[in-house]
Formats: C-alpha cells, structure tokens, sequence
C-alpha cells in the first residue's frame, strides 16, 4: 500500500514506540496502583497496631475514632471508619457509617490469637494488685501488653466506592480500620489522562522523527536520483559525490560510479565507431556510385544490365542516406553536431517545403497556414531537414486524395511548426516508439515506402540540439499531427 519507505520507516517507528508507551502506560497504572495500596496498607496497620498491642478499656475507641478529625481533619476523617468488637459484640463503631459500605464486611477473618497462657507471665497485670482508675475509668496501672494476630487487609466494593481495610486482634478486642480509596483512584485517573493527552503528542513527535531520520538516511539516495535524472547521453561523464556519506552508502555509490565510468567510455567508443565506420564509407561508396554511373551510361538503353545498374545505384544512395543520417546522430550523441545558427525566417522555410508537396502528391490537398514572417534562432539547413522528414512521411504514410496542413505559430519564446495529415493513425503501441532509431512498426509500411527508420530519430535530435523539440502530438482517428518547436528570436 505504502511506496515511501519514510512512510514506512514513520508507521514503524510510530507502531514500535506506541506499543511501548501502551505497555508503560498500564505497567505505570499498575504500579502505581500497587503502591498506592502498599502505602495505604502501611498507614492503617501503623495506627492499628498501637490500638491492639495494649489493653484498652471499651470507651477507648470512640475517643480514637474521633482523634481522626485531629489528625485529618474534618473533612479528611470522613474517609475512615472504625469498627472495634468483643466476642461478637460491637464496642464502637464509626457514627457516619457510609451507606456504600456494608457493616457486615467488617470485621475480616484474621487467625487466632493465641491463649495467654502461652506468654510470659510478666506480661499481665497482677489480679490481686489494688488497681487505681481514673475518672474515665481507665486503669491507671500500665496496661497489659496483648497478644496480637497477624493483620488481615482487604478491599471492600462499595455501591461505587472502594476502601481498603485492615483487621486486627488481641486476646480481647478485634480492630477493624477502613478508608476510602477514592483519593488513590483521582490519583491514577490524573496520572492515567496525562498518558492520554502524552502519549499521542509523544507519538507524533516521534512519527515526525522517524521521517526526519528517514529523510536523513536517504539524502545519498536522493543524490543518487537527482544524478542519475540528470544524466543524458551529452552528459554521461557526472558522477555521485561521496561527500559526508555514510560508509553504508559510499560503497554502493562506488560502484554506481564505476557502472557510469563503463557506459561512458562504452557510449563513447560507440559514437566514435559510428561516425568512423560512416566517415570510412563514404569514399568507397562514392567510387561504387561511379562505377554503376558509368556502367549505367554504356549499357543499352532499356536492356535487363541497365535496369540492373539502375537498381543498385538506387541501393548505393540509400546507403549514403542511412551513413549520412548515422554520422549526424553520432554527432548529436556526443553533443558535437556543428549549428550555423543564424536568424531564420520558419514562416518562409515552412512555405518553401510545402511546394514540394504539390510536386510529390499532386493529389493531396494542401493548405499552409503561416504569417509573412516568423524569425526563428537556428541552422536553416538543419531546420529545413526536419520539414523535408515531416512532410516527406505526411505524403508517404497519408491517405491517397487527402489533405495535409503546415501551420507556423509563436508560442511565448518559441516559434512552432506543425505538420498534420489524413491518413490511417500510428498505432497506441508504436506511437512512444517511433522516435527510436531504425524503429518502424507497422510491417506493411516495408521498403517501398523507401523509409529508414532514423528520419524522426535525427529530426528530433536536431531539435533539441536547437534548444527545442518535436513530438507526435496527436494521432487518432483519421488524423496524425507532430509539432516542432524552436527558439524564436527576441
């Protein structure tokens, strides 16, 4: 689905990250839940534990249920509730006894507390020692010190409140202590909406690096490209910088390097094959053509040696047609065709061609549509070897008794010529092909129609070598046109 791999590297930083940050953020919950009960639990065992450790007497507990609000305060206090019980019967228990809290969850199940006999006997009051009470009826004599079991904790659910509880026993009296967990659970609701606002901004800005950092370890990519779109057949000697690239990529780069290095010296060294191989054959085509000149003249007139003669003269300027076309395109390839660029009047060139029209198919009809005068910057010659192409194909592949139309036109810094004509169009499949060299698609188009297949390579070529281009604008239906443009003079 995805064809960037920034994209790519993004989503996989982002689902990598974000898998992380979940797993933290319910680890992070839970252990702050944890320890939040483990503080609780800490809390209530420290003040039960000094309740039950002594003996106290039964109007104790009321005076400690109330010391909450001294400790607390008022409003805090509310959130514990005490419970002290003696064999089954209720000493104390919290006034304001929440709705949402069952009386009878409390007390919990705790061991049981050993007999007293199994303690030191240092441990108990002596019986028949006088004792001396205050006014609220406590001994005024040190308590006994009491056997205490291990402490019991639980959380009780309320009708939509939690409290954790603890429970502990002596010989005598069981402590029961509960408070409200609605303060630790605003805490973990504060910290859990912090994740949910954090961690979508984190995974933004992780997303965001991820792209940076795959916008950074591309950039010898994008080098890459950038060199290998500039690179044409004139311009076959750039080469990749390796400048500030990672080791990673400077071997590959190396060797996209070397790669050019042999195209270029390949290219080059068929380009000079060309334009040798063509500059070699003309001499000895020349002496060929002489000799059948010759051979022609002394055969008898309408004798089977002249027509003999005649065809392989015919044969013998073919070749010269397709060497000469072959030394221009050698030329252009190394970006050394010779341009006598001069100002050139595009408007009376396209009218000169044109009258060649009536002299080649007398039966098409011919219509030229162009100003008086339309200065151009190029090589009349050159220019005039792209208008012979065009409309030499015009008449050859056009329909017979059809029409052809040259219009010359100025368009911004261009001086536009276009050819167009009746006739059967180029096939879709052929028409990004025809432009290539000795390219000719349609079979039944054979040697009759005395065709190379270079005339539109080496039109399209020359112009560009001009600074402009041509191209096959449209061809459908009964209608095929190209359209050349060069720069126009200011």
């Amino acid at each position: 689905m995805f064809r960037s791999f920034r994209i790519k590297i993004s989503l996989l930083s982002l689902c990598i990250s974000g898998l992380m940050l979940l797993a933290f953020g319910f680890f992070a919950v839970s252990a702050l839940n944890r320890l939040g009960i483990d503080r609780i639990d800490r809390e209530l065992r420290a003040l039960a534990d000094t309740q039950v450790r002594k003996e106290k007497s039964p109007l104790h507990w009321k005076r400690f249920s109330e010391s909450f609000r001294d400790m607390y305060g008022m409003a805090e206090s509310k959130q514990f509730v005490v419970k002290a019980t003696q064999a089954g019967d209720i000493l104390h228990i919290t006034e304001d006894w929440p709705d949402d809290l069952p009386q009878d969850a409390l007390p919990l199940q705790t061991q049981p507390v050993p007999p007293q006999s199994s303690l030191p006997q240092d441990l108990y009051w002596d019986e028949t020692r006088p004792q001396r009470m205050d006014s609220d009826g406590n001994p005024m004599n040190p308590p006994r010190r009491m056997t205490v079991c291990e402490p019991a904790y639980a959380t009780l659910q309320g009708a939509g409140e939690s409290w954790r509880a603890i429970t502990m026993a002596n010989e005598e009296v069981t402590l029961s202590i509960a408070i409200n967990l609605k303060g630790l659970r605003t805490e973990i609701s504060h910290f859990r909406n912090t994740l949910l606002i954090g961690v979508p901004l984190g995974l933004l800005l992780l997303a965001a690096s991820g792209w940076l950092i795959g916008h950074l370890a591309l950039r010898p990519v994008d080098r890459i490209a950038r060199t290998a779109k500039d690179m044409t057949a004139h311009r076959l000697d750039a080469r990749i910088s390796t400048e500030n690239v990672d080791e990673e990529f400077r071997r590959l780069i190396d060797v996209i390097n070397g790669m050019l290095e042999r195209l270029d010296r390949s290219f080059h060294q068929a380009t000079r094959f060309s334009a040798d191989a063509a500059h070699e054959l003309k001499t000895p085509l020349a002496i060929l053509q002489a000799q059948l000149e010759r051979s022609l003249q002394r055969a008898a007139d309408a004798s089977s040696e002249q027509l003999e003669y005649a065809g392989q003269l015919d044969e013998v300027q073919r070749l010269k047609v397709i060497l000469q076309k072959l030394f221009l395109l050698s030329l252009t390839d190394a970006g050394q065709l010779p341009l006598n660029v001069a100002a050139i009047n595009l408007a009376e060139l396209a009218r000169s061609a044109a009258a060649d029209v009536e002299i080649l198919a007398p039966d098409r009809t011919l219509t030229v549509d162009a100003p008086t005068e339309l200065i151009a910057h190029g090589d009349a010659h050159l220019i005039n070897q792209i208008l012979e192409n065009l409309i030499s194909n015009a008449v050859k592949f056009g329909e017979e008794n059809g029409w052809i139309k040259i219009e010359v036109a100025e368009s911004n810094e261009s001086a536009v010529l276009t050819v167009a004509n009746s006739g059967l169009p180029i096939p879709k499949e052929d028409q990004d092909k025809i432009f290539e060299r000795f390219y000719r698609g349609d079979p039944a188009r054979s040697r009759q129609t005395e065709g190379t297949g270079l005339g539109l390579s080496l039109a399209r070529e020359i112009a560009r070598a001009h600074g402009g281009d041509l191209t096959l604008e449209q061809s459908d239906g009964n209608l095929t046109r190209f359209v050349l443009m060069i720069p126009r003079l200011r």
